[in-house]
């Protein structure tokens, strides 16, 4: 009865081993076939970088962004900014300032833990890319206005910019170089030709009789030659006569 209990036992053994041997070889057999995501953990990155000006102060409590706002980072009191757990990939990282435009960086993370961080910076859309060092160093282009400077005074830009003073000056300009340009007979003639077309012209203040010489065609006609007081030689003639008969 001893010998025929071991032997049971041993054929049950080996059943267990050959059972464990077929759970292996199945195993194995099924093991490419698995998500890589359920037998190997993935190894997520930190995005870090700072902010500051072309001098080096730096800019604190500006957001920073992540595809688009995906992840949300705000600068610390030194410009510095840090993303955490971040999965490899490639990301877009926004910086939105009140005081700056900035460039936009193409963030590329390594699947291998020990891989390069590679960044690409777009200064617009549109624009070349060009890489740049990690953690980042970002500056801002140019400082954002939002109030416009008020002028300061100047002579200059009140002459030039006022047609009036413009005009002004031109005319001062004209009647100061055109008299010696033009001589003393020349300069004696245009003045008779504008005493003359005064005298035709009449009152100018009186507009209307302006407009109906001009529709009558009396403007540019010589003026009425003046009669001679005929009478008054007639009338002295004839006291004469009368002086002459009573003698």
């Amino acid at each position: 009865r001893g010998l025929r209990i071991e032997k049971s036992r041993r054929q049950d053994d080996e059943e267990d081993d050959d059972a464990l041997v077929a759970a292996t070889i199945t195993l194995s057999a099924l093991l490419p076939f698995a998500h890589s995501d359920e037998i190997s953990p993935v190894f997520n990155h930190q995005v870090q970088g700072r902010v500051a000006f072309g001098n080096g102060v730096p800019i604190s409590s500006s957001k920073v962004t992540l595809n688009g706002g995906e992840y949300e980072a705000i600068t610390r009191f030194d410009g510095s900014f840090t993303f955490h757990d971040i999965k490899p990939g490639i990301h877009l990282l926004d910086v939105l300032s009140p005081v700056g435009f900035f460039s936009q960086v193409k963030v590329n993370l390594p699947s291998d833990p020990e891989g390069k961080v590679k960044c690409l910076e777009y200064k617009y859309p549109g624009a070349p890319k060009q890489a740049i060092a990690y953690p980042l160093e970002l500056q801002p282009h140019f400082k954002l206005q939002y109030f416009e400077a008020r002028p300061k005074v100047s002579v200059m830009r009140m002459i030039m910019g006022n047609p009036m003073m413009l005009m002004m000056g031109v005319m001062a300009l004209l009647f100061t170089v055109f008299p010696k340009i033009m001589g003393g007979d020349a300069m004696k003639e245009f003045q008779d030709q504008q005493a003359e077309m005064q005298a035709q012209m009449g009152d100018a203040s009186n507009p209307m009789e302006m407009f109906s010489k001009i529709l009558s065609g009396d403007i540019g006609q010589p003026p009425p030659a003046k009669e001679a007081p005929r009478v008054q030689a007639a009338s002295g003639s004839t006291k004469r006569s009368k002086r002459q008969q009573n003698s």
